[in-house]
């Protein structure tokens, strides 16, 4: 049982929606309001488990930092840490934020370098 909704946006609020829904990718500005707003009231508990497993990552290389002679910092490490910490900001974020990111920075070519490590 399909039931029509009518939605109003002030101009301020259009001007966001169409922003995000240009950025989404979504096909349909119904699919994309659709999507944002059921996704929204489901707990993403896949996402918070890679978020856990990253911070742990980090853990570990600030205790290899921390545990390292005290002659010199592991240039290698701070740019794990910078990276791992721009991933995780990247998917705390937004998707129109996350576009805006990606045209910029590859996330891909960060994810990569962190694998390499």
């Amino acid at each position: 049982m399909a039931k029509y909704v009518p939605l109003r946006f002030n101009d301020a609020e259009e001007r966001v929606l169409l922003r995000l829904f240009a950025a989404s990718g979504d096909t349909a500005l119904g699919t994309h309001i659709k999507r944002i707003y059921f996704d929204a009231s489901n707990p993403n508990t896949e996402a918070l488990q890679r978020f856990r497993h990253e911070l742990e990552g980090l853990r570990e290389s600030v205790e290899r930092w921390q545990g390292s002679s005290a002659g010199g910092v592991d240039p290698q490490l701070l740019v794990s840490l910078l990276c791992g910490i721009y991933l995780m900001v990247r998917k705390s974020v937004t998707e129109g934020v996350r576009a805006q990111a990606d045209q910029l920075v590859d996330a891909t070519a960060v994810e990569n370098f962190l694998r390499g490590r």
